[in-house]
């Protein structure tokens, strides 16, 4: 059975759609079998960042057009299927107009694990909370939230693990964009006693990301690099089956 990741954030700008899509390529380089679904049908990236082409998407998939498991595109890793949100802005001016039945994205994401027998789904989800996001999160053995280190970014860390904590999963905490003079451990302690949630990994800000400027995945880019290690430490905390967050 599928383990089903999803990749919040309060706001946009914290590097969610970048970790997401560096998790999925090292997931799927180390053998397993990943989905990716970005259900930011608002302003997706994923189509991006994976150089996917026009073609299916989830959109299409929730006004009826296709199945989901037509939207699905293989990726450059062998085992690493990519559900894009749309490639286009005619089908979110269709979605905004009529709407859709909500229900067809948990049925969505347990067909696409059914079907190319998937040990990993990774949702990606639109800044903040709306019906796609609260969904996906609904879906989750574990939530993976973003969040940099100010005031603002940390209070919607609150409302989100406050809506998780109504929900049954797991839930963990990436700092990113972090700058060099946060302690490490401080903001762990601080992570574990405020929020009651593992802090699965630090990500310093990366001057050699800013300058792929979206076009390239990090790990494929830069395989070496230390942050690399981090997404790795990440994916650890994420396979920690029997960790459990305090309530």
């Amino acid at each position: 059975m599928a383990r089903t990741i999803v990749v919040h954030s309060h706001r946009g700008g914290t590097g969610k759609s970048t970790v997401l899509a560096n998790l999925a390529l090292l997931l799927a380089a180390s053998g397993r079998r990943v989905g990716v679904v970005d259900t930011d049908i608002q302003s997706p990236v994923l189509d991006l960042l994976f150089r996917l082409g026009p073609g299916p998407s989830l959109a299409d998939y929730l006004l009826g057009r296709c199945e989901i498991e037509a939207a699905a595109r293989p990726a450059d890793v062998p085992g690493l299927y990519v559900v894009p949100a749309r490639t286009g802005t005619a089908a979110l001016r269709e979605i905004m107009t009529t709407g859709y039945d909500v229900g067809l994205l948990p049925e969505g994401f347990d067909r696409l694990a059914d079907h190319f027998d998937l040990d990993v789904l990774l949702l990606d989800t639109h800044a903040g909370l709306n019906n796609e996001s609260v969904t996906a999160m609904a879906s989750a053995d574990v939530l993976l939230i973003l969040a940099r280190a100010d005031r603002i970014d940390l209070s919607g860390v609150e409302e989100t693990i406050a809506l998780a904590g109504r929900l049954s999963c797991r839930r963990a905490l990436v700092m990113s964009m972090a700058p060099q003079a946060v302690d490490p451990a401080r903001f762990r302690r601080c992570a574990e006693e405020v929020y009651g949630a593992p802090l699965a990994g630090i990500l310093p800000y990366a001057p050699e990301l800013a300058a792929l400027y979206g076009e390239r995945i990090f790990a494929e880019a830069h395989p070496d690099h230390p942050m690399v290690e981090e997404f790795r430490t990440i994916i650890a905390v994420l396979d920690a089956r029997d960790e459990v967050s305090r309530p």
